[in-house]
């Protein structure tokens, strides 16, 4: 019975991190850099105003990875802080602020 957790357990380990490759994968540069921008601080306006997108773009962008993060089981709730903590232990947002463009 053991084993068979045990198996379990790795099968759905690798499941997550292949679920979560593919979702870093997919990240186009102005979703990396609106990570980087909600991990330090900026709030969704501050955000489409930096990157020259519709808070619209950037509301839906944040609400479509919470939802497929929390369907992958990537995050334990729907919470905004988690998909930060989430996008920090894989790599995508780290302690570097984002360059100011002008």
């Amino acid at each position: 019975m053991r084993t068979r957790a045990r198996i379990r357990f790795r099968r759905w380990e690798r499941v997550k991190r292949q679920a979560a490759r593919r979702i870093k994968e997919n990240l186009n540069a102005d979703q990396r850099r609106l990570l980087l921008l909600a991990g330090s601080g900026y709030t969704t306006n501050e955000i489409a105003r930096e990157l020259a997108l519709s808070p619209e773009y950037v509301s839906h962008f944040t609400a479509g990875l919470v939802q497929r993060l929390t369907h992958d089981g990537l995050i334990p709730s729907p919470d905004w802080a988690n998909v930060l903590k989430w996008a920090e232990l894989e790599g995508i947002i780290g302690d570097e602020l984002p360059q100011a463009d002008g």
